[in-house]
């Protein structure tokens, strides 16, 4: 497949995903509609309800209005990643300070000339950005694009008043042109120099003030593309200040280098002195315009090194699109400026050995003499085929993390849709809600203590009988520990004998070793004994969720899918929440106020729960290691003679195999007689959990009161009912059923990106 083949696919691939994020635009646009609805709803509440409900509102306004503006960013940015993706060239930005061979690098690759691509050794040259795309066939030609009076004043004016401290900028373009500007107080000599600049567009504005608003764009040929984009003519002689109400210039050419249709260069101006416009034009064009990053620096011929305004300008450039690391889309041209009596082959080579350890990550850098066409083709070459091999990668990073600001949006309208839904339900008087809050209650205190005390006599009726689970696990471990045994061979004894200086020691060894082989192979019950905790937990935890209908409770983005006993808990997101999740998630709601609500028994029953652990080390390893003293070197199962060479090494191996078989069935012995303790453990913690919660003295009161406290999150359908028995809440319940609409469609989720692959060590190109 072609190059251009390839960027032709990648073009049609990013506009897909334009238009995708087009679509959810359009739904985040729905959004807003239905927040701001919601909103005018919610004011008409304001002053007709109770005064908990009353506040709630509050809250809740406070919420939309954060969300409302959470909304108009991201639109701002799929809108800004929209256009990205949308463009219709792949593009490669030059930057670089002025004077380093920018421009001649371009000249060089693009066959455009100084007359068409400003260069010069006098000052700062180019003034324009210009974008430089590959057309083959195509003349030199340019399109140029006018600032309006909107983006003057707030691209190129307001950032001078904003950092010089000149007050507020103009409003109008006249505004600028025909008063003086205001006086630039202290003396600071980078100030003095950026005041100075802001002086060249005030006092020039009669060159060039015509051409703000007018008809764009418009075509010009090669021979007056510089008098739009460069400051002054190739001799240095003429000044020009068109430049000055351009906002960028898209030249169209034939490159010399073959099968780059799709391509684009940008060449954007050199940086270095003070103009706050060419800081802004570098940072605008990273974000929107350019794919891969090419940083051009020539070092000096007498002697250079990197410097702070390398770090700097690279500083700057990585900041601009902060989403992508620069050392994934940039690369470090070094150019190699050739004269007859200063070469600066020698640090060129010197400075790209220093980039490697310095701040400046590159995906690979070269030395180039960025005047020499078949050189900087060359060099170009590899850049253009690591943009085509990644740029779906870093459009990834740049869809990725839309796509997470969107997620955590969303799931925080979700959370103002649940908050809002309880409204109703606590906006009615106690003496409206109260009684069918009591109903509610006892209904569910009563399912509640009737399921623990089932869950109660279901442990005690197999509290004293084989747990099947630890059972089975243990039998699984001693199959796998008599298959295991990790002795030796015969060979193996007499190559550790030699190594080790004689048998007797190479016999001990070989015990301890055994020993702690067969004491690996049980650490393995753990497992399997924090599962039954688990299973206890989410017992317990889908008594309180079903039974209790506390399962609004368990995390605001989980539910508890009921059922058969032993189902799992799961949250909305299709990630798993475990039952001791959900206990902690309760006892979090549980209040700690000890004056008037005592939720002591509760909270810490729900506490004891979640913190309970059956583990390996507590509860079998002392069992086990009594099993094992047969393994040990200092008093074996079986002790060598003195005149150990009488042992046959298939003897001492035989030895070592029944020293092994039979600690295995001491443990084997030693844990089927605790088959039963795992089930009388459980049993007993659970147990002990619905004396806190049930028999304590007071307790149904705490449940009373907490259950009242979270009654809307509880029952909001119901308690809502009698507040839209008033009427006053049909407007307010018809919108916010349409924002939750919104916020559960799947238009949220229609984009996938591919995971992005680990970044590439800075490489050089020689």
């Amino acid at each position: 497949m072609s190059r251009s083949q390839k960027i032709a696919q990648i073009l049609a691939r990013r506009s897909e995903h334009a238009t995708s994020l087009e679509a959810l635009d359009s739904h985040l646009a729905a959004v807003g509609s239905a927040l701001t609805r919601l909103d005018e709803a919610r004011l008409d509440l304001l002053g007709r309800i109770e005064i908990e409900a009353r506040d709630r509102l509050f809250d809740i306004g406070n919420t939309m209005r954060g969300l409302e503006d959470r909304l108009r960013g991201e639109r701002a940015e799929l809108a800004r990643l929209g256009v990205r993706l949308g463009r219709t060239t792949l593009n490669v930005g030059m930057v670089g300070r002025a004077r380093m061979g920018k421009s001649r690098f371009l000249q060089s690759l693009t066959g455009l000339t100084a007359r068409e691509i400003p260069d010069g050794d006098g000052g700062f040259c180019t003034g324009v950005a210009s974008l430089v795309q590959h057309r083959p066939g195509a003349d030199p030609s340019a399109q140029v694009f006018l600032h309006d009076e909107t983006t003057f004043l707030r691209e190129v004016i307001e950032p001078y008043y904003s950092r010089l401290g000149l007050g507020p900028a103009p409003t109008a373009v006249r505004d600028f042109a025909d008063h003086p500007l205001p006086a630039l107080t202290g003396d600071d000599p980078r100030a003095t120099s950026e005041y100075r600049h802001l002086g060249a567009y005030h006092a020039n504005f009669g060159a060039y003030g015509g051409l703000i608003g007018g008809e764009s764009p418009f075509t010009v040929g090669a021979e007056r593309i510089r008098e739009y984009v460069a400051q002054d003519d190739p001799s240095g002689s003429r000044q020009y200040h068109a430049f000055r109400a351009v906002r960028r210039v898209v030249i169209t050419t034939n490159f010399p280098a073959t099968d780059v249709e799709g391509l684009g260069v940008i060449d954007l101006p050199g940086l270095g002195d003070t103009n706050l416009g060419d800081s802004k034009i570098l940072l605008s064009a990273l974000k929107d315009d350019v794919d891969v990053v090419l940083f051009v620096r020539e070092p000096k011929a007498g002697g250079d090194d990197i410097q702070d305004f390398d770090i700097d300008l690279y500083t700057q450039a990585r900041d601009a699109l902060s989403e992508i690391p620069m050392q994934r889309r940039s690369f470090l041209i070094i150019n190699h400026r050739r004269s007859s009596d200063r070469d600066n082959s020698a640090n060129a080579r010197r400075y790209q050995e220093k980039v490697a350890g310095s701040p400046i990550q590159v995906a690979g850098s070269t030395v180039v003499d960025c005047s020499r066409p078949d050189e900087v083709s060359a060099a170009f070459d590899p850049i253009v085929d690591y943009l085509l091999a990644h740029v779906d990668e870093l459009d990834g990073l740049l869809l990725g993390d839309r796509l997470r600001h969107l997620a955590e949006l969303r799931h925080e309208l979700n959370t103002l849709v649940a908050e809002a839904g309880r409204v109703a339900a606590l906006s009615q008087p106690s003496s409206s809600w109260f009684p069918l809050f009591q109903k509610l209650f006892e209904s569910a205190y009563e399912q509640m203590s009737t399921a623990l005390v089932k869950l109660v006599k279901s442990l005690e009726g197999s509290r004293n009988a084989p747990d099947g689970e630890f059972a089975r696990a243990v039998a699984e471990v001693i199959r796998r520990a008599g298959e295991d045994d990790g002795l030796p061979d015969e060979e193996g004894i007499v190559i550790r004998a030699a190594a080790v200086g004689g048998r007797a020691i190479a016999y001990g060894q070989f015990l301890n070793e055994a020993r702690a082989h067969l004491s690996r192979h049980f650490l393995e019950l753990d497992g399997v004994l924090k599962a039954r905790v688990a299973w206890m937990q989410e017992q317990i935890a889908q008594v309180l969720c079903g039974a209790g209908e506390l399962a609004p409770l368990a995390g605001s983005a989980r539910v508890v899918a009921m059922g058969v006993a032993g189902d799992s808990v799961s949250d909305s997101d299709g990630g798993s929440a475990t039952g001791r999740d959900v206990l902690l998630d309760i006892a979090g709601r549980v209040p700690e106020n000890a004056s008037e609500f005592v939720g002591a028994e509760i909270g810490y029953g729900l506490h004891m729960l979640a913190d309970f652990e059956l583990a390996y080390r507590g509860f079998i390893q002392h069992r086990i290691r009594p099993c094992l003293d047969g393994l040990h070197s200092d008093h074996p199962t079986f002790q060598l003679p003195l005149d150990v060479d009488t042992v046959s090494n298939a003897k001492m191996l035989e030895m070592l195999e029944v020293s092994y078989q039979d600690a295995l069935k001491r443990c084997e012995d030693t844990l089927r007689d605790i088959f039963a303790e795992p089930n009388g453990a459980l049993f007993a913690i659970v147990e002990e959990f619905t004396d806190r919660v049930l028999r304590s003295i007071g307790v149904q009161r705490e449940w009373r009161v907490f259950y009242e406290q979270v009654r809307a999150e509880l029952w909001p359908g119901p308690l809502a009912e009698l507040a839209e028995r008033s009427g006053r809440f049909v407007e307010w319940n018809r919108e916010l059923a349409l924002l939750r609409t919104q916020t559960q469609a799947e238009a949220w989720v229609q984009i996938t990106v591919e995971p992005a692959a680990p970044a590439r060590p800075q490489e050089e190109t020689p």
